[in-house]
């Protein structure tokens, strides 16, 4: 029985709007954040992952905007520190579920301590994560470095879906079909909770619609597979 599901993904990529909509369908999350200043919403993250996350890619000489170029590395301190977070969860109805685009980064740290567990993830066009990270007032990450973001993430969650099998959905489809993904994919991780239809808001997504021809080609190859995958 999956006790666990993570949500993974680039930052601006849906992990929230997808987290909150598994939420609506039953998804446990515990304490995350309902509201902040950048996300009416909220980014649906708990404080203490964040922080963990952020403690152990400092560890490694990295961060979630410079990841670290080799297999992470950690300590006791940061073990008992997770075990102290996954206690926490522990106590929390089945199934239950994390969200921290870092986690796409870290999961070896946390893969062989978590109950038997799912994985689902988002995608966005490339041109459209770029421009969020660059115009969000705390991030401000140009286009140039966003892009570059963009591709090692969606690089790292390719290698994990073909390890794994993840489902993935894609955040540029239009609300009601993004929708119907989402109750599919639902469906699959066995929510089956009757769905209230609250969390999701097309204003969620703050940029434009982009086509095939606006990704830059060295992203192509990239996000033809992630299409496909999601085909």
């Amino acid at each position: 029985m999956t006790e666990a599901i993570l949500v993974l993904g680039l930052h601006r990529s849906g992990t929230s709007c997808l987290t909150g909509c598994l939420r609506d369908y039953g998804l446990h999350l515990g304490a995350v954040s309902g509201f902040n200043k950048y996300n009416q919403q909220g980014n649906q993250e708990d404080r203490q992952i964040f922080k963990l996350n952020e403690a152990l890619l400092n560890h490694n000489n990295a961060s979630w905007n410079a990841p670290p170029n080799q297999v992470i590395q950690w300590n006791h301190e940061l073990e008992l520190r997770r075990d102290q977070v996954l206690n926490k969860y522990h106590t929390l109805p089945k199934p239950w579920g994390i969200k921290d685009p870092r986690l796409l980064l870290t999961y070896p740290f946390w893969q062989y301590h978590l109950p038997p567990h799912e994985m689902v993830a988002t995608f966005r066009h490339p041109k459209a994560v770029a421009q969020s990270l660059a115009t969000r007032k705390n991030l401000s990450v140009p286009m140039k470095k966003g892009y570059e973001l963009w591709k090692i993430y969606n690089l790292q969650l390719i290698e994990l879906y073909e390890k794994n099998n993840i489902l993935i959905i894609n955040f540029d489809l239009p609300g009601e079909k993004y929708l119907s993904k989402v109750e599919k994919l639902a469906d699959a991780i066995n929510l089956n909770c009757k769905h209230k239809d609250t969390f999701f808001d097309p204003e969620l997504k703050n940029q434009g619609e982009f086509a095939r021809k606006d990704c830059p080609p060295e992203l192509l190859d990239t996000y033809d597979r992630l299409l496909e995958i999601v085909a």
